[in-house]
This record gives structure tokens, C-alpha cells and sequence, in this order.
């Protein structure tokens, strides 16, 4: 896996909600979570979930711009120069749908679109060391882009970021890792035909856990939903899951 601070790299996952107390709760449940910390910052409280001593992803309830707005995880990408990055998407296909703003930490956010319309952050800061990724209970061990358009996705963050695309069939699914170099970045998919015509392209994060049936049987006493039953890879098990406000996320549990 690539380094977190290097543009291109993954570098966060996180949280918008309409009730943040509740899925402060619903995840640090369901994941075994060692800790929650909090922030004040000038948006509100922020909460960030941790592993061990790693740090996982952040949740903020959403502000009254946002009412109706459904709950998501967002993943965010490093961009060594923000200011560029965003004029770069919109001269890719992309959107902008929030220019960079700052946040705690001598650190710059923004919010963009691919050309698919799958909604993705940018983040600017501190160097960050080692990778974003992690198979330790609890954290983020992968995310993934799916579309209904993968070839203009992969045009789209080969001009952006540089990302490369080595697709693979297995088992008559084709699956699609994006890299750098030899190191890999993401995944994407073809949206599967199960999924509402509605639901936009967007991207998913993976959590890690250590038994797959039961982070779905936890998640459903939480007050969440499964919205794909386990399922059986090479590399272990995983599921769709959906929190109680809404907001869908996946769980892994990696064969050793």
C-alpha cells in the first residue's frame, strides 16, 4: 500500500451525519473502538474513532445547510497543492462542490465530484507517515469507487492523480485496482445491478473486523441494516452494511 501523505495516497474516511451521537455510538459498538476522541472546530464537535492507537476515520453531524442531506462516509485523498487539484478536477470532467477551507491542524479540505458524479474529499496538510490503511480490528483496511461508467472513472483519476488501472476477472467478477506505481490506491467496480437505479456512483469505505457474521448480527441490534449478506472471497469474507441513519459502509474479515 502507498504512503498517506503522498498526493494521490487515501489519507481519510469520514463521517456526516445527522445524529452524530448516535453513530459515535453505533460505531464504536459495533468495531470495538479503544477510544472516541473529541474536538471542538469551528463547524462543531468532531469525533474521531480510534484502534488501538491508530486513528480510523471522523464524524460530525451535519449543519442545517445540509438537513435532508442523506448520512455518508466520505473518502479523502491527499493533494500535495489543493488550489491546483481543484482546478485540475474541473479541467478533468470533475465538479467542485466545496472550494478548500481550512480546518484545525494547519490543514485544507474541499469537496469535489468525479466526472461519474461520485462525491470524493481532497485533503492538504502535515505530512502524515505510513500508510492510511490497516487489517487491525477496527480500522479501514480498503475503499472503493463503484460506478456505472468505470472507463470514464479510470480516465478521470489517471488525469488527476496519475493512477493506473490493472483489471482482473475472477470467478466472472471483474474487479479494477487502481495504483501507483506498483503500489495500490483503491478499487473500483461496475455498480451492481441489486443497487437502486437511484443510488449514485459513489465511493465505500471497508472496515475490518474479526468475524463477518457477527458484525452483521451487531450491526442489526445496533439499530443498522444489512444490505448484503456475507459473501465469500479468496481474501476472506465481507458484507454491505448500513448504519442506523443511513449512511452504508462495508465489513471485512480477512482470512489469515
Amino acid at each position: 500500500m502507498i504512503g498517506t501523505g503522498i498526493h494521490g495516497a487515501v489519507t481519510w474516511v469520514d463521517l456526516s451525519t445527522p445524529d452524530v451521537a448516535s453513530a459515535v455510538h453505533f460505531y464504536r459498538e459495533l468495531f470495538g473502538w479503544t477510544d472516541v476522541e473529541e474536538s471542538e472546530t469551528p463547524m462543531g464537535q468532531y469525533f474521531i474513532g480510534i484502534a488501538g492507537d491508530r486513528r480510523v476515520g471522523g464524524m460530525m453531524g451535519q449543519g442545517p445547510e445540509l438537513a435532508g442531506t442523506p448520512a455518508m462516509w466520505t473518502t479523502f485523498i491527499y493533494a500535495d497543492d489543493i488550489e491546483a487539484t481543484v482546478v485540475k478536477v474541473e479541467e478533468v470532467g470533475g465538479t467542485v462542490l466545496e472550494k478548500p477551507f481550512d480546518i484545525p491542524g494547519d490543514a485544507r479540505v474541499a469537496v469535489v465530484a468525479d466526472s461519474t458524479g461520485a462525491v470524493f474529499g481532497l485533503f492538504a496538510g502535515p505530512q502524515i507517515e505510513g500508510e492510511y490503511f490497516s487489517r487491525e480490528i477496527g480500522g479501514v483496511s480498503w475503499v472503493e469507487l463503484l460506478t456505472r461508467a468505470p472507463d470514464v472513472a479510470e480516465t478521470f483519476y489517471a488525469d488527476l492523480f496519475g493512477w493506473t488501472a490493472e483489471t482482473s476477472t475472477t470467478s466472472g467478477v471483474t474487479y479494477t485496482t487502481f495504483l501507483m506505481g506498483e503500489e495500490m490506491v483503491a478499487g473500483l467496480m461496475m455498480m451492481p445491478d441489486q443497487v437502486p437505479a437511484g443510488a449514485p456512483n459513489h465511493w465505500g469505505s471497508y472496515f475490518t473486523v474479526a468475524d463477518c457474521h457477527l458484525a452483521e448480527a451487531q450491526a442489526v441490534e445496533l439499530g443498522g441494516q444489512i444490505l448484503v449478506p456475507t459473501k465469500i472471497l479468496d481474501m476472506g469474507k465481507f458484507a454491505v452494511l448500513c448504519d442506523p441513519q443511513g449512511a452504508v459502509f462495508n465489513v471485512m474479515e480477512y482470512v489469515e
